[in-house]
């Protein structure tokens, strides 16, 4: 008998409900670089991909990374479509950002498309759950019961 630890589901906690908030409403997240602050939303696909292509280039990877930086700050389609000629020079050229300070950049940015992924996974996963027609039903009486028993417990009674 394959007996396997299973971990209680609980209560969401409050850092829980944020995170998924955040999924939801596109937070953002500052990041510094230099001095200067830096929105990082998640990435719309398309930057996604346009990232997966730079890294596919050979060529300078300071330049890479000053151009995967540029389409991380920027973010949204048309922001991409118009402003990233200019931003990922002036990253390169004119401010002369390096990996080191860079990275905590890539770092959100990263750390935000895993969360996004996670969080939507979970979400599809307790929705199915709901679907399950293998679980036992609760009959009218054990439902009365329960809520009697839920209502009891938060009076304090």
């Amino acid at each position: 008998m394959n007996k396997e630890k299973v971990k209680p589901i609980g209560e969401a906690t409050r850092e829980d409900e944020k995170l998924q908030m955040s999924v939801r409403q596109n937070w953002a997240d500052n990041v510094t670089v230099r001095g200067k602050n830096f929105k990082v939303r998640w990435l719309h696909p398309f930057t996604n991909e346009w990232i997966t292509s730079l890294m596919l280039k050979d060529g300078n990877d300071s330049k890479i990374i000053c151009q995967a930086a540029a389409l991380i700050a920027l973010g949204s389609f048309w922001k991409c479509k118009f402003w990233y000629w200019l931003v990922w020079r002036w990253f390169y050229y004119i401010k002369q950002y390096n990996a080191k300070e860079l990275t905590p950049l890539i770092e959100t940015a990263q750390k935000k498309t895993a969360q996004e992924v996670a969080v939507a996974y979970l979400n599809a996963t307790m929705l199915l759950t709901a679907l399950k027609d293998t679980t036992k039903q609760m009959t009218k009486a054990e439902a009365e019961r329960t809520l009697q028993e839920l209502r009891m417990g938060k009076d304090g009674k």
